[in-house]
């Protein structure tokens, strides 16, 4: 057995491949210390998929990519309690701030896959962003990617995947315990990562469902206006440009023509300069005249 897999969470930070032999004995050893009904429930441990696997190694390699998710998560629903209380100013910046933080981490997921020699797919990848969002927006969701114990990917009407406490869609987050500790239920039987899929949440009522698209409609009348100022405003930028360009032609040529007038007004008084000589030659000339 590797010696990374001591706890049930280890096998969920092993590569892949490792993780059923490691699983296996695991339940081998446990139960050959007594513990037969803990065996029985790593027995049962499912493999993660790939994606959910690659989400792991990016939430243990890179715990900081994950707490800059959750925040950006947390910021967005703030601004959505915003929004249906009438100020959606934050919506659009916070809806763009977690999606920067949902590329970053499917981009350390991607690397993880590509480290093992398995690219991510097209699929792959829609299911690492969804993944990611949901858990960016759900407390408990988040707690589960944060210690890394991914079974399946996420989704938005249900969960298959490690849970502290059984289903994800309770009121309140789980208390915290130990990594790789197994939860307990009000009878004191333990729950292990992965062992079972926790239930669908319930159906969103009519209430919440006209709040979340009231909500939707502003964000995309924000992103309308704001599109159309961006259009103005690059507009503006062309028109000042080219009247900037022509203001600058223009100083040149007043540049040019004052220096021509300086040059003829040089020219001028030379002239009047020579004029004024010969003048004083024929003065100087007709009084040397006989009478």
């Amino acid at each position: 057995m590797p010696a990374s897999a001591r706890a049930p969470e280890d096998l969920y930070g092993l590569p892949l491949e490792e993780f059923t032999p490691a699983r296996d004995a695991l339940a081998k050893e446990l139960k050959a210390a007594g513990r037969k009904d803990e065996a029985a429930e790593v027995k049962s441990l499912r493999k993660p998929s790939l994606a959910a696997w690659a989400l792991n190694r990016a939430a243990r390699e890179h715990p900081d990519a994950i707490e800059r998710l959750r925040a950006a998560g947390a910021d967005l629903r703030a601004a959505q309690d915003e929004a249906l209380s009438g100020d959606a100013g934050r919506l659009r910046d916070a809806g763009r701030a977690l999606s920067d933080e949902i590329d970053r981490v499917a981009g350390l997921a991607a690397d993880a896959l590509r480290d093992a020699g398995r690219p991510a797919s097209a699929s792959q990848q829609e299911k690492i962003a969804a993944t990611l969002r949901t858990a960016a927006i759900e407390d408990t969701a988040g707690d589960v990617l944060a210690r890394g114990v991914l079974v399946d990917e996420l989704e938005a009407t249900g969960f298959s995947l490690v849970s502290g406490s059984g289903a994800l869609d309770g009121p309140t987050r789980p208390s915290a315990r130990p990594t790789g500790a197994p939860s307990a239920d009000g009878d004191g039987a333990t729950k292990l990562p992965g062992a079972e899929r926790a239930p669908k949440k319930p159906k969103a009522s009519k209430e919440a469902l006209e709040a979340v698209e009231a909500a939707r409609r502003e964000l995309r009348r924000c992103d309308a206006e704001a599109d159309a100022a961006a259009t103005r405003a690059r507009r503006r930028a062309e028109r000042a440009e080219v009247a900037a360009k022509r203001a600058a032609e223009a100083q040149r040529e007043a540049e040019a023509a004052r220096a021509e007038a300086e040059e003829a007004a040089g020219e001028a008084e030379a002239a009047r300069r020579a004029a004024a000589a010969a003048a004083d030659r024929l003065a100087a000339a007709e009084v040397a005249l006989p009478a």
